[in-house]
C-alpha cells in the first residue's frame, strides 16, 4: 500500500469518524412541558430497579428544552422533573424523541413522536386508560347497587373485551417490549404459555434489560411451578389408581390403643369409612366434629370409622383420640408418614379418606363435611 492510498484511507476514516459522532450528538430528548418553566428535566436510567440520571436540561420559560441521548442499547428509560411523576421511555440507540405535556400530567403525555416502541406502549396505555375510567365507573354503580343487571353485564363484558384487547396486542407486537405493559394486565397463572412466548422472544430484542431479566425469571418461577403441580398431580393420579373406586379395598391390620390387632376385614357388612389423620394435622382435628356429627347420625344404620392414624408417639394419639371425643375404631403402626396402610393406600396428604361399601369396594375417596354427609344418605337410606 503507497502512501497516497493510506493517507486517502485515513482521511475518510477521520470524516467517518467525525460523522459518526456527529449522529449521536444529535440523538435527542425535545421536551414541551407547559407549565415546567425553569425546573429541570431529567433523562434517567434503571440500575437495580431504581432510577438513575443519565442527563439533564434546564427548561426555558416556556417549558421547552433538549437533551442529547448517549448510544444506549433498547430498553425502558424515563424522564422525570425530580418528583413522582414518570414519562416511560422505551428507547433504542437510533431514535430522537420529541414530546408534549402539562406539568401535572407527564406521564400522560398530550403528543410523543420519533420513537416506534414508545409510541406503541403510550397507545396501549391510552386504551387501558379508558378501560379504567369505565371500569370504575361501573365499579362504583355496582358498589351503591349490587343489584345492577346493566351495570353487572357491562362489566363483565367490559373486562372480557379488554382481556382480549391485550392478548391481542401482545401477539401482534410480540418482540417489542412494549407488550410487557399489556402482560401486566393479564394473570400469570392462567396465560402462562403466552408469557413464554413473549420471554422467549424478548430473550432475542432486550436480553441485557434488567426489566428483562425480572420479567424472565417470573415466568421461568412460575413454570417451574406449574411443572411441579403437574408433577404432583400426575403423582397423586398414580396414587389414587393404586386402589381405584369400584376395586375391593386392600386389607390390612394394625394395633388398636389397647395393643389387640384389628384388621380392616373383620368390618365386612358395614359401610367403612377409613379416615387417615393424625394428631399433630390441625385440618385432621378441624375436620373431626363434622366426623363425629356424622358417624353419631349413621352409626345405627351400619355406619363404622376406622381412624388410622400417623402418629409417631402413642401418647400424643390416645390424646387426641380422647381430647376429640371420637368413638369410633382406631388403629395405627406409629410410623408416622411411613405408616403401612397409608403407603397401600396412596395416602400423600391428610386428611384422607376411603369410603367402603358392605363388600368392601371402594365407593369414594377423600369424602368430607357435606359430601360425606349426602353419600352416606344415598348409601344408607
Amino acid at each position: 500500500m503507497n502512501m497516497k492510498t493510506l493517507v486517502t484511507l485515513t482521511l475518510v476514516a477521520t470524516i467517518m469518524a467525525g460523522c459518526n459522532a456527529s449522529s449521536q450528538q444529535q440523538r435527542t430528548i425535545t421536551a414541551q412541558i407547559d407549565g415546567a418553566g425553569g425546573k429541570t428535566l431529567y433523562f434517567d436510567k434503571f440500575v437495580s430497579n431504581k432510577p438513575t440520571h443519565v442527563d439533564s436540561t434546564v427548561l426555558d420559560a416556556e417549558g421547552k428544552g433538549v437533551i442529547s441521548l448517549p448510544a444506549m442499547p433498547l430498553d425502558f428509560y424515563s424522564l422525570t422533573l425530580g418528583g413522582d411523576q414518570i414519562l416511560v421511555l422505551l428507547l433504542d440507540s437510533a431514535e430522537s424523541v420529541s414530546f408534549t405535556a402539562q406539568v401535572d400530567s407527564l406521564q400522560d403525555p398530550r403528543s410523543i413522536e420519533g420513537s416506534k416502541n414508545t409510541t406503541l406502549m403510550h397507545d396501549y396505555f391510552n386504551d387501558a386508560k379508558e378501560f379504567d375510567l369505565e371500569n370504575q365507573e361501573l365499579v362504583n354503580r355496582l358498589k351503591a347497587d349490587r343489584t345492577d343487571s346493566t351495570a353487572l353485564a357491562r362489566y363483565a363484558t367490559l373486562n372480557a373485551e379488554f382481556t382480549e384487547t391485550s392478548k391481542r396486542f401482545i401477539r401482534e407486537h410480540m418482540s417489542s417490549p412494549a407488550v410487557l405493559a399489556a402482560l401486566n394486565r393479564l394473570n400469570i397463572q392462567q396465560e402462562l404459555p403466552l408469557f413464554q412466548q413473549v420471554r422467549d422472544s424478548l430473550r432475542k430484542t432486550i436480553p441485557n434489560s434488567e426489566y428483562f431479566a425480572g420479567f424472565r425469571d417470573q415466568v421461568d418461577r412460575m413454570a417451574q411451578q406449574a411443572l411441579a403441580a403437574q408433577q404432583q398431580e400426575e403423582q397423586q393420579a398414580k396414587l389414587d389408581n393404586l386402589i381405584p373406586v369400584g376395586s375391593v379395598a386392600p386389607d390390612f391390620s394394625q394395633a388398636t390403643p389397647d395393643g389387640n390387632m384389628l384388621s380392616l376385614s373383620s368390618l365386612r357388612g358395614k359401610v367403612v369409612l377409613i379416615d387417615f389423620w393424625a394428631s399433630w394435622c390441625r385440618p385432621c382435628r378441624m375436620e373431626n366434629p363434622n366426623v363425629v356429627r356424622v358417624y353419631e347420625k349413621f352409626h345405627n344404620k351400619g355406619f363404622e370409622i376406622l381412624g388410622v392414624s400417623l402418629d409417631k408417639e402413642k401418647s400424643a394419639w390416645t390424646g387426641a383420640i380422647k381430647q376429640d371425643g371420637l368413638p369410633w375404631k382406631h388403629v395405627s403402626d406409629l410410623a408416622f408418614w411411613n405408616n403401612a396402610a397409608a403407603q397401600q393406600y396412596g395416602v400423600s396428604s391428610i386428611p384422607y379418606t376411603v369410603l367402603l361399601d358392605r363388600e368392601g369396594k371402594v365407593l369414594a375417596k377423600n369424602l368430607r363435611g357435606p359430601a360425606l354427609e349426602a353419600k352416606l344418605a344415598e348409601v344408607l337410606k
